[in-house]
């Protein structure tokens, strides 16, 4: 979706008020020109839970840790109850281990808490367009540890929903995660578009998603990148 002259509704999720409130008026008390927010916070699990079932949260950030439970915890529980949620974890910890736990839980996203309102904006925008984003230095640190590096073969060659995709249709999925459109991809590969669109639904379909986001995640958590 584009957030572009829209009012934007966000849940923040944090056992610390002060957090929460830091994040609320940067968002509600910024001077955007093309959006607006709209912040409701929960401290801990159950209240999240509660909110997103009541309300439609365009994004919920959460903290990677809350309390005896963890923001992966969240997200699952999250996407149980509405797969297209789309969540941005963030953290004052420089633990690799937390960031690839909310990854594997779902999450769109991983920011610092020490993000500024730039930055934040920029983590929005980009999961509310369909993409994912990682803070630089989280990022770097992710490829070191091959999370989204092509190294990270012996983690996806023993995933079965890799082994039902065909070699174009992996080759493909490579390009749908770099950003491509199917036009783009059909000038690459010599192909017309007609056969992109029908090789992206068969992947759709093979790996039972419905849309772009969902592929990118899949090709991220696999290894699948250029």
């Amino acid at each position: 979706m584009s957030i572009m002259n829209k009012t934007i509704s966000i849940l923040v999720v944090d056992d610390h008020p002060i957090v929460r409130g830091g994040i609320k008026t940067m968002l509600e008390m910024g001077k955007f020109e093309s959006y607006s927010f709209q912040v409701k916070e929960a401290g801990n699990i159950l209240d999240a839970l509660k909110l997103a079932d009541q309300y439609a949260f365009h994004l919920i950030v959460t903290d990677s840790q809350l309390g005896k439970h963890s923001g992966a915890e969240l997200t699952k529980s999250l996407l149980r109850l509405s797969p297209e949620q789309s969540v941005l974890g963030f953290s004052e910890s420089d633990d690799m281990n937390v960031v690839e736990h909310m990854l594997k839980a779902g999450a769109k996203g991983f920011i610092k808490k020490s993000v500024d309102t730039g930055e934040l904006i920029k983590a929005i925008t980009a999961i509310l367009e369909g993409r994912l984003y990682y803070a630089l230095d989280i990022a770097n640190s992710l490829i070191e540890r091959r999370i989204l590096g092509k190294t990270f073969a012996e983690f996806h060659s023993n995933n079965p929903a890799v082994a039902r995709l065909s070699k174009r249709e992996i080759e493909i999925l490579k390009y749908i995660a770099d950003q491509l459109t199917n036009e783009e991809i059909s000038k690459k590969l010599f192909l017309s578009k007609r056969t992109i669109d029908n090789h992206r639904q068969n992947i759709l379909n093979k790996l039972g998603m419905n849309n772009t986001a969902g592929l990118v995640r899949f090709a991220v958590e696999n290894g699948l990148l250029h």
